[in-house]
């Protein structure tokens, strides 16, 4: 028998282009903020390297936070969607800020202020969206196909989006007067182009009713029943799953 479909092309494509809205943080923070911070505002790598070491330790105990603050959550707009998109402005102000360390500060001076908007936006902000991002797809969809779908969608826009940004985001730096000036304005360009994004995919899906995804758990067979080889013969049937593992390969061959 045919499982219910939820989503269209529609719905599918909004949510997958969510994680070109995460990488558009991530990747600009992981790829290029140490060669910012240490090429042209003159930081210690090694302490730089220590202060990011630090603030995961409050990215890890924010996790556990905002999921329960997401499953406690009951709004209009559901339970994930709200913390998906207000978070972003933060993702905004703090992924320029990482970008933006005031030049004339003292060392010490600057070290505090990279440390603070680092912590807030992989610790707070981020974490809250991504999280948020995640716990999306059980709560717009109950049919494991789409699931599974939306997953592989979500992988290529993530791939995809990183590769992007790390193959123009030093030429366009040097294209926007290079140096801090340039560095701050591509974080300013990726940071608008992100917010819109996100909003976009938040406002592109719905969240079921709540009562239905309790119907749910009490009547149908839950996904983590689901065997080894039925979840097996859901990836390897999946056009999109193996689309991705041909782009992984093919870009580790290259």
């Amino acid at each position: 028998m045919n499982e219910k479909r939820y989503l269209n092309w529609f719905n599918k494509i909004g949510y997958g282009s969510g994680d070109i809205a995460g990488n558009c943080v991530y990747a600009l923070l992981s790829s290029f903020v140490m060669i910012y911070l240490t090429d042209t505002v003159g930081l210690n790598a090694g302490i730089v390297g220590t202060l990011m070491a630090v603030s995961k330790i409050f990215d890890g105990i924010t996790d556990v936070f905002f999921g329960n603050m997401i499953d406690r959550t009951r709004s209009k707009m559901g339970k994930a969607r709200p913390w998906m998109l207000w978070p972003y402005i933060g993702n905004v102000v703090c992924l320029v800020a990482c970008f933006a360390i005031p030049t004339s500060w003292g060392q010490t001076a600057q070290y505090a202020f990279f440390f603070i908007a680092y912590t807030m936006l992989n610790a707070v902000f981020f974490t809250a969206n991504n999280i948020a991002y995640g716990a999306l797809t059980a709560l717009i969809t109950k049919n494991e196909h789409e699931r599974v779908q939306m997953g592989s969608l979500r992988f290529i826009f993530a791939f995809a989006t990183s590769l992007l940004i790390q193959a123009v985001t030093v030429n366009s730096v040097e294209a926007l007067g290079d140096g801090a000036q340039g560095w701050r304005w591509i974080a300013v360009i990726y940071a608008l182009i992100g917010l819109a994004v996100n909003t976009f995919s938040v406002f592109s899906v719905k969240e079921l009713p709540e009562s239905e995804l309790e119907h749910r758990k009490e009547n149908d067979t839950p996904a983590e029943k689901i065997g080894y080889f039925e979840t097996a013969k859901l990836l390897f049937t999946n056009k999109y799953f193996i689309l991705i593992c041909g782009i992984y390969l093919m870009s580790h061959i290259s």
